[in-house]
């Protein structure tokens, strides 16, 4: 599998494009901003493109949905943040924990990580993960928002400090760096510590 980070727009919002090396089987992640920089990937690597997938519902992770989907191609996002949507993408379908995602050859799982939206979902691919605005390197999404929760963010830290260590980190942005790893951040970011202790209301304490 291969992976391609963009950064894109004024918010340092990194959007993704992963493929499978062998037959081009394509999705994107978070189209957002400037979706020419997006068709341009897709088009140099020879990509076929067959989803979109979202990591929860914002405005600044899906504004370059509708000219990245066209008139059609599936989009994925977790039925728990539809009431974000301004308009309805044409292909829009729900995920679900635990379901597979197929974009042609290549597979991605969901993993529901409720707490800075209800529907926000970390993608994982073999020795990777893409969490959006739930875990960020050294960081983790904010909880003041609409629909956000302290409470939930904790049980979603709690499963992502699950995760294999070697698994690549993918965030939504570029806060304190672009990748690591969940070993790095269970050593050094201080939420996924906490939830890898099971100090509930000293990782409460210090998101809220």
């Amino acid at each position: 599998m291969k992976v391609k980070q963009l950064k894109l727009g004024p918010m340092d919002n990194f959007s993704y494009l992963v493929w499978d090396e062998e037959t081009r089987d394509a999705a994107v992640l978070d189209p957002a901003w400037q979706p020419e920089k997006l068709l341009a990937a897709v088009k140099a690597e020879g990509l076929k493109l067959h989803c979109v997938l979202l990591t929860h519902g914002h405005p600044d992770h899906i504004n370059a949905v509708a000219a990245v989907s066209g008139d059609g191609l599936p989009v994925y996002l977790h039925e728990a943040d539809y009431f974000m949507l301004e308009a309805r993408p044409a292909g829009l379908r729900t995920v679900a924990d635990g379901e597979q995602v197929q974009a042609g050859s290549l597979k991605l799982g969901v993993l529901h990580t409720p707490g800075h939206t209800p529907g926000s979902v970390c993608y994982t691919a073999p020795g990777a993960v893409f969490t959006g605005d739930t875990l960020f390197i050294g960081e983790c999404g904010r909880v003041d928002l609409p629909g956000s929760s302290a409470e939930a963010l904790y049980d979603s830290f709690v499963r992502l400090a699950a995760l294999p260590g070697e698994a690549a980190v993918y965030p939504g942005h570029s806060y304190n760096g672009d990748t690591s790893t969940i070993g790095v951040q269970k050593e050094y970011n201080l939420y996924l510590k906490l939830a890898l202790q099971g100090r509930r209301e000293d990782f409460l304490k210090a998101v809220l």
